[in-house]
């Protein structure tokens, strides 16, 4: 079967351990709460795009470019496509065609020296850049008790916190367990970094940023969050004009 079959939707895309971008892609899009689906916008093209919609704006279309120097097992070259094994990657591309231009939304090269590390990371960063473009916010994540795999949510009270079913804040199904949250990224158990292991000893030999590609999608957008409500809250106390003495601190 050709590596490039026409898929109706992400349904048929390869799993996330098989060493794919459109996993990766899915999976970080999907962490920001961005619609998409897969489409051939054009009988003539080749290959297919990961296209990105909100109501009332231009279509996003993502695809991942393979390396010029790749080759498939015939020796043929690779054809830009959505759903690239990482090891051929050399940038995820994004693109919107509205009533003023045709432009870049997202533009990422690969690095060569570690391609599933840059597959994950570009992946994390095109979507958090799509979510940006249609002025999106980080959802706020959702989690499943390690135990019933109920919706659980923490729940502040006295000073003192604790996790309880969404629904009917009540514990565990055997009603003496406690909810346990489960983990929102399977590489770093949401903790941000990964433990980096000596190949001959095992020994810890330091730790690296997780680059998951859902992890570094909300990496990248709380941080864009945050720097929006520093540039918002700079741009108020500069227009702030004091009435009085007592207006504003220090008094």
């Amino acid at each position: 079967m050709s590596l490039f079959t026409v898929r109706p939707s992400l349904t048929k895309t390869r799993p996330p351990n098989d060493g794919h971008t459109g996993a990766m892609l899915r999976d970080a899009l999907e962490a920001l709460g961005i619609v998409h689906h897969v489409d051939k916008p054009w009988r003539t093209l080749s290959s297919e795009y990961l296209v990105c919609s909100v109501p009332g704006r231009a279509r996003v279309r993502i695809h991942c470019a393979a390396d010029p120097s790749a080759r498939t097992s015939e020796g043929r070259l690779f054809a830009d496509h959505y759903d690239l094994p990482v090891a051929t990657l050399w940038y995820v591309g994004a693109v919107v065609t509205d009533d003023k231009s045709t432009r870049l939304v997202f533009h990422g090269f690969g690095d060569g020296r570690n391609p599933t590390a840059s597959a994950g990371m570009q992946a994390g960063q095109c979507a958090a850049a799509v979510a940006g473009h249609f002025g999106l916010t980080a959802p706020e994540p959702e989690y499943t008790c390690l135990h019933c795999t109920r919706v659980i949510e923490w729940i502040e009270a006295d000073g003192q916190g604790a996790w309880y079913d969404s629904s009917n804040w009540i514990g565990c199904v055997d009603g003496e367990s406690l909810h346990v949250p489960e983990p929102l990224c399977g590489w770093c158990e949401d903790y941000g970094l990964i433990e980096v292991l000596d190949d001959s000893t095992d020994a810890l030999k330091g730790h690296a940023t997780c680059d998951n590609a859902p992890c570094v999608a909300r990496r990248i957008m709380r941080r864009d969050q945050a720097e929006r409500e520093r540039q918002a809250a700079q741009a108020q106390a500069a227009a702030h004009e004091c009435t009085g003495a007592l207006c504003c601190p220090p008094f």
